[in-house]
């Protein structure tokens, strides 16, 4: 048995090291689930690149990125390196470490949101199932976005002018779009005419932005909350129909940029009688 205390000896030497590669040697099947989400890569996605370097590459965003100076989160950033077997993590505070970093809320506005009153955390929603205890997921699972948020469209007369009110309501547990400034969600309503043809369209986007001196200006949809928007006169222009969408985007950028993954995650129309 001498060879089994001298191995010991050995793993517990390189302990530092060997938690540096996420703790696969035994955590196999919690390591090949993690590997396979966005937070394993979290500083090599063509989003956070782009994104990155529009900031100035600022060494800041690596906190939360790449912590251990790897291509993503791994096991010790969110566990540590301590006594083994680990305690349960507590959620969401853990999970605040890096989404309430600057430029995000989604943990804060969680904390008041009707999903926490309902007892529902950050992995109710985020695991693709109990079993798989280390398969997040987030928006770029199509699952996640479906019916994250509802447009409502209605008309009404204020003095002798008629009005458009759009309303947007959140259904995700937390602000949206969660994530930094590249992360977006725009609001694009038409008016039409009887050719289908577009006379008029307004759009909002809704997002974290930075200011020209620099500071974090948060836009995003309260949870819950959402916004109503009021639009004079929307059969201006012969337009006889009005038709909303609200589109998640992944890219930085205004909407006119290509965004391949681009997700409608809400549509509304009516017609507009005289």
């Amino acid at each position: 048995m001498k060879w089994l205390a001298a191995m010991a000896i050995c793993l517990l030497a390189a302990w530092p090291s060997w938690a540096d590669q996420d703790c696969a040697a035994c955590h196999v099947e919690a390591a090949l689930q993690f590997s396979d989400t966005a937070m394993a890569k979290a500083a090599l996605s063509d989003d956070f690149t782009k994104e990155w370097g529009l900031s100035g590459k600022s060494p800041d965003c690596l906190s939360c990125h790449a912590p251990s100076k790897k291509a993503g989160i791994g096991c010790i950033d969110c566990h540590g390196i301590g006594a083994h077997p680990y305690a349960r993590l507590s959620v969401p505070e853990v999970c605040a470490r890096c989404h309430d970093a600057p430029g995000e809320s989604t943990v804060r506005s969680h904390r008041v949101s009707l999903a926490r009153r309902q007892g529902l955390n950050c992995l109710s929603c985020h695991l693709k199932s109990p079993k798989e205890s280390h398969a997040f997921v987030g928006a770029t699972d199509s699952r996640i976005l479906k019916n994250a948020a509802k447009l409502h469209l209605a008309l009404r007369r204020e003095a002798d002018k008629q009005m458009l009110v759009v309303a947007v309501r959140p259904q995700t547990g937390h602000a949206l779009p969660g994530g930094t400034t590249g992360r977006s969600v725009w609001l694009t309503v038409k008016g039409m005419d009887l050719n289908k043809s577009v006379r008029w369209m307004e759009t909002k986007r809704f997002g974290w932005l930075v200011a020209a001196d620099g500071r974090w200006e948060d836009a995003t949809l309260a949870p819950d909350i959402g916004v109503s928007l009021d639009l004079a006169d929307p059969g201006r222009k012969g337009a006889v129909q009005v038709e909303a969408e609200l589109i998640y985007r992944f890219r930085p950028g205004s909407l006119e940029e290509p965004d391949s993954r681009q997700v409608t995650i809400s549509r509304a129309s009516m017609p507009l009688w005289p």
